[in-house]
Order: structure tokens, then C-alpha cells, then sequence
């Protein structure tokens, strides 16, 4: 009797030793960064992270989950960047929808999908959530009411506007049936005038020669159900063009030159995607 009972102590202490190393260090995200666009998000982790038990796989996609607290729907797609032994996973995000930069994106790294940098499971499911950026301008635009003063440029509905999270813009365009490249880079800053934001615009290129041309004035995102449009007036300030002064967040669009112009300048978009 007495050895049996030894013996059912041992086997006890014996199996919540090995409990014990199973458990590991608990795997936590310990940050998490995301781009001015928003289209890339990175995770970081408390350690290395695998997607087998035996320290070997990158993790994918199948290994979390990401949702937004919004008011309004959000559909977006996304894909895993990782590599085995990193405690940073990266997730590149694709948008059907606008955000608004009101949302907040969680994620959800998932139970017994990763493994630690000891083998360890992560054992129940890991939260995180973060505020996304509001991106004002950023993004692909296309025309669909031109400005009266365009059209009388000969300017026409082929009109795009790209302008990216790293402060540069493209816009391609035909005038009179010319194909027009304008290249160059921006800064924007939101106002405490309704929803509107202020932005100044260095062009230089134009169909890849150099010029030196700098605008100023307003824009301003709107909803409509799924649908962003954008309003955006701006006008030449260097060099300066006699009698024309830019549009100002105050006084609000069709302000150029002090309303000489009514709304003739003004130039509305639809989103297109980022």
C-alpha cells in the first residue's frame, strides 16, 4: 500500500511539472503601429512567435482576426506578412469602403494557432484594439462634376487624382484630348471649420519636366450611404496671379479671390479606393 501510494505522488508531481512547462512565458502583444493610410498595420509581440509548436512556420492569416468598432460597416481584406522567429507581424490591409477615422480596429490573435518563442501555445484568444488615422486627402480620386474654369481649360471627366500617404500626388488627365501628368507633393491640415481641411500643393512635374507651381486652399470629405466624395478648390499663390487670392477654410468653398468666382472653381470627386 505504501509504495502504491509513493508511487501516485510521483505521477502527480510528475505531471504538473510537465503542465508547468508547457505553459511557457504567456504570449502577449505588446504594441501595435499603424500607417497614415491605414493600410498597414504592425503587431508586436512580447516574443518570437511561430506557427508550429516545434519553432518552425510563418503565421498567416488564419492565425487572427480583425474587425472595426464603427458606426457604419467597413469592408476591408487584409494578408499577413511574418516570418518565423519575429515578434512582429505585419497585415496589409485593402479597402472597399472609405473609413471616416472615427473607427477602431481590433485585432484578435487566436488560441492554439501561435506558438511561442518556448514552444508554448498560446492558450486563450489575445486582444488588442487601435484608433485608426484620419487621412483627409489621402487616396485615388476620380472627377465627376468638373469646375467650370477646367472645363474651359479642356479639361474633361478622364481626370484621376492620387494622392499617397507619403505626401507626394500624381494626377492624370486629358485636356483638349492631351494626355497631362502633374506630379509633386502636399501638406494638409484640418481646421476647426466644419469637416473642412486646409492643403497646399508644390507641383513639380508636368508630363516629367520640371516646374515649380504652388496652390493653396480647401477640400472636404463627405458620405454619402457607402459612398466618399470630395469637394476641392484651390488656386495658384507663387508664382501669383493678379487679381486671384486661394479659397480659406473660414469663409468656406467658393471663397477664391473672395467669391469672385462664385463656384466655378470648385472641383468635386468620388473615392475610388486607396
Amino acid at each position: 500500500m505504501l509504495m502504491l501510494l509513493l508511487a501516485a505522488a510521483l505521477l502527480s508531481f510528475t505531471a504538473c511539472d510537465k503542465d508547468e512547462e508547457e505553459k511557457g512565458t504567456p504570449i502577449e502583444i505588446t504594441g501595435m503601429e499603424i500607417s497614415a493610410d491605414n493600410a498597414i498595420l504592425e503587431v508586436t509581440f512580447n516574443q518570437a512567435l511561430y506557427r508550429l509548436a516545434d519553432k518552425t512556420g510563418n503565421l498567416g492569416a488564419n492565425s487572427f482576426g480583425l474587425t472595426f468598432i464603427a458606426t457604419s460597416a467597413v469592408t476591408a481584406g487584409y494578408m499577413v506578412e511574418h516570418t518565423a522567429g519575429s515578434n512582429k507581424v505585419k497585415f496589409m490591409l485593402n479597402y472597399e469602403t472609405r473609413l471616416k477615422g472615427t473607427e477602431t480596429l481590433k485585432v484578435t490573435a487566436l488560441a492554439n494557432t501561435i506558438f511561442g518563442a518556448e514552444g508554448n501555445a498560446l492558450k486563450a484568444d489575445e486582444t488588442s484594439e487601435i484608433a485608426v488615422k484620419e487621412m483627409g486627402i489621402i487616396g485615388n480620386w476620380k472627377a465627376y462634376d468638373i469646375s467650370a474654369i477646367l472645363i474651359g481649360l479642356g479639361f474633361d471627366d478622364s481626370l484621376y487624382a492620387d494622392f499617397k500617404a507619403d505626401q507626394s500626388y500624381i494626377v492624370r488627365a486629358f485636356a483638349s484630348g492631351f494626355p497631362i501628368v502633374l506630379e509633386g507633393v502636399y501638406t494638409q491640415n484640418k481646421t476647426t471649420y466644419d469637416n473642412r481641411w486646409e492643403i497646399t500643393v508644390n507641383q513639380t512635374k508636368q508630363n516629367g519636366q520640371v516646374t515649380d507651381l504652388t496652390s493653396q486652399g480647401i477640400f472636404e470629405v463627405m458620405f454619402e450611404g457607402t459612398d466618399a466624395l470630395m469637394w476641392y478648390e484651390v488656386a495658384q499663390t507663387d508664382p501669383a496671379v493678379a487679381g486671384v487670392t486661394p479659397p480659406n477654410a473660414a469663409q468656406g468653398f467658393g471663397s477664391t479671390s473672395g467669391g469672385a468666382f462664385g463656384m466655378a472653381n470648385v472641383q468635386k470627386y468620388n473615392w475610388i479606393g486607396q
